[in-house]
């Protein structure tokens, strides 16, 4: 807040022509000492200096980016209104530093084109150091509304809690291993979430105990269901109107060691395989998306993402 006795400090630092031009540009950008040189046709030195006075009198605000500080004109409080009235009267005439802000703002543009034109055939290597999946599942879960019903089934250790806790109202995380469920527990309780509840018992068992779900999620557990054309059957009566089951699983492979290493029942799946599954039961395969690998090696076994909802009488 400003107070009383920086008034004087103020109109002080009004009382000059470069300051009220660089107050104008800053009540338009956001703007660091190199930008507002170029732009005024001033050194950088005269720059700091003024802008070491605005910032005194409480006019401007700064922030540091790496090794360089960028500058914005201050909300003024209702005291200043007049002030704030008349900055803003100054920004919104035509004045040559305005067409030579807008010309280093299409620089700066122009400098982020270049270099996305120079990298494009590198980014996708590139970009492998800063693309994390979580970051793009809670982008995706922060996009709809917080209203769905979901059951996470054979949750393990609740790796996917935190974000389905984000597209959910309510999420019940569901396994039969009494081990897995307390790492899960402690999970949401570190990332406090207060919207899910937790089942144990078998999948082929939730008939009675879990209620209607919009929908129903398979994380990598397909595999390790000793008949998944029938509890497809069973999640079929566990679905809302409209509701649908979403699988993510390894297609079809010939890697004994892998299966041998997470228990699976099956060698993962087929689409065919799926949709003729999902036909018997009454469900509709409604999207199938295969994702890369070539199979070489753990890390690489293909995998599927498949939605399946309930067909219309």
């Amino acid at each position: 807040m400003v107070s009383a006795s920086s008034d004087v400090n103020i109109f002080k630092a009004l009382a000059d022509e470069t300051r009220l031009r660089i107050l104008r540009l800053l009540c338009l950008e956001e703007l660091n000492v190199w930008e507002l040189g170029n732009i005024l046709g001033l050194a950088q030195p005269t720059i700091s200096r003024h802008l070491a006075i605005l910032r005194n009198s409480e006019l401007v605000v700064d922030r540091r980016d790496g090794t360089r500080v960028f500058y914005r004109a201050r909300e003024l409080e209702n005291r200043l209104s007049c002030v704030a009235d008349y900055l803003e009267f100054l920004s919104s005439q035509d004045h040559p530093d305005i067409s030579r802000l807008e010309e280093c703002l299409k620089q700066r543009a122009a400098g982020t084109r270049l270099f996305a034109d120079s990298k494009a055939a590198e980014w996708d290597e590139l970009a492998q150091s800063f693309q994390q999946q979580p970051a793009q599942l809670y982008m995706l879960a922060g996009l709809g509304p917080k209203k769905l019903t979901i059951a996470d089934l054979g949750t393990g250790t609740g790796l996917l809690l935190p974000f389905l806790a984000e597209f959910g109202k309510h999420v019940y995380a569901v396994d039969q291993s009494p081990a897995m469920l307390r790492r899960a527990r402690l999970r949401c309780s570190r990332n406090e979430l207060d919207n899910v509840s937790f089942i144990q018992a078998p999948l082929e068992q939730l008939e009675n105990q879990l209620p209607s779900c919009d929908a129903l999620v398979l994380h990598f557990v397909l595999h390790q269901i000793a008949r998944p054309s029938a509890l497809m059957r069973i999640l079929l009566n566990l679905l809302k109107p409209h509701g649908r089951i979403a699988i993510v699983d390894r297609s079809k492979h010939d890697n004994e060691e892998i299966s041998r290493k997470y228990g699976s029942v099956w060698h993962g799946f087929e689409r065919g395989q799926l949709e003729e599954w999902c036909k018997e039961t009454g469900l509709n395969l409604i999207t199938w998306h295969s994702l890369g690998g070539d199979g070489n090696s753990e890390d690489n076994l293909p995998v599927f993402v498949a939605v399946a909802q309930a067909a219309e009488n």
